[in-house]
């Protein structure tokens, strides 16, 4: 039996190796209480050097097959470590996007039978993911049914114990119809917790600037809330740049300028997920802070194509589409 009762489990590559060692891990090691917490890395594909490093600093290193897309594989390799290893409460989350910066040791010792996790502000749209591209024929209405007006909640960060964390990582490999594609993790994880409860957390344990509408300011590259008090957990998520408003993000010195303009943006474009009910004077406004939105990125992405985010470039192609068609159907119920 494992010599700490915790786990928090991430995963990461060469890519992010750099990131996971310099950012993520030097701000647990500053800020967690980790006397009861192990830290283990899936690894897929990180250099000798990033490994002896995390092995220096007493992180479990664990070799895996990089067979699928790492946001889903993460989950059937953390569930094949679990089998070997027993931990009483299991915390994963992303390892090239968040940083630490208070203690959150105490959120292993509270609700300890629940799922843990932090729900997003903005609406979400769930129904342009959940189609036959990412699950099963005869998983869609189920899964559909149970988010149903639910909110969205953030995959970046999960706390369960043992049992309910191999519960999760089973369910979201069985229905998981392609491994290899973006995306469908945030779904299943949704729809296990919204199926089974789960307990919401405060936003500041996974803190999304473009999707949380707390106040918040950066000085001196640290994130404080409007009460000036430091944010435990900033993640800033976005699978592709231009979905990020923290540039050069880090833990260290000289880290975190915000963009204001991209930060505004985005939430004008999230919060505009859920415009079919705005009147129609509120959804023509909204509608075309979208539409410029729309234009600027997709400019960016013709302009900008990497063969590693090809597919997630066109599932965003697809989706702006999907909310162009959207907003067209609401203008002419509107006239």
């Amino acid at each position: 039996m494992p010599s700490k009762p915790y786990l928090i489990a991430t995963a990461s590559d060469k890519k992010y190796g750099d990131f996971l060692i310099e950012e993520w891990l030097e701000s647990i090691l500053d800020n967690v209480n980790i006397k009861k917490i192990q830290i283990l890395v899936l690894d897929y594909g990180l250099t000798k050097a990033q490994r002896f490093y995390l092995e220096k600093h007493k992180v479990i290193v664990s070799k895996c097959n990089r067979d699928g897309h790492v946001v889903n594989i993460r989950f059937r390799d953390l569930n094949n470590f679990l089998k070997a290893h027993y931990y009483e409460q299991i915390l994963t989350c992303d390892g090239g996007d968040i940083i630490f910066q208070d203690d959150i040791s105490h959120l292993f010792e509270e609700h300890q039978d629940q799922y843990r996790a932090v729900c997003e502000d903005l609406a979400p749209f769930f129904d342009y993911f959940i189609n036959t591209d990412y699950f099963y024929k005869e998983d869609i209405k189920e899964i559909k049914d149970v988010l149903l007006l639910k909110r969205m909640i953030n995959a970046g960060l999960i706390i369960a114990p043992y049992d309910k964390m191999k519960h999760l990582c089973e369910v979201i490999i069985k229905k998981t119809k392609d491994i290899s594609r973006f995306g469908p993790d945030q779904i299943l994880v949704n729809y296990v917790l919204h199926k089974e409860g789960f307990v919401a957390l405060p936003t500041k344990y996974n803190f999304i600037p473009v999707t949380c509408l707390d106040e918040f300011y950066i000085k001196d590259s640290f994130f404080y809330d409007k009460n000036e008090n430091k944010i435990p957990v900033v993640h800033n998520a976005g699978n592709l740049d231009y979905f990020r408003a923290i540039e050069n993000f880090g833990y260290n010195k000289d880290h975190n300028i915000l963009k204001e303009d991209v930060l505004k943006t985005l939430r004008t474009f999230y919060s505009s997920l859920h415009i079919i009910n705005k009147p129609k004077k509120e959804f023509m406004t909204v509608s075309k802070k979208v539409e410029n939105f729309l234009k600027n990125v997709m400019n960016d992405v013709k302009e900008n194509i990497n063969t590693e985010i090809e597919d997630q470039k066109k599932q965003f192609l697809n989706l702006i589409k999907s909310i162009e068609n959207l907003t067209k159907k609401n203008n002419n119920d509107n006239s």
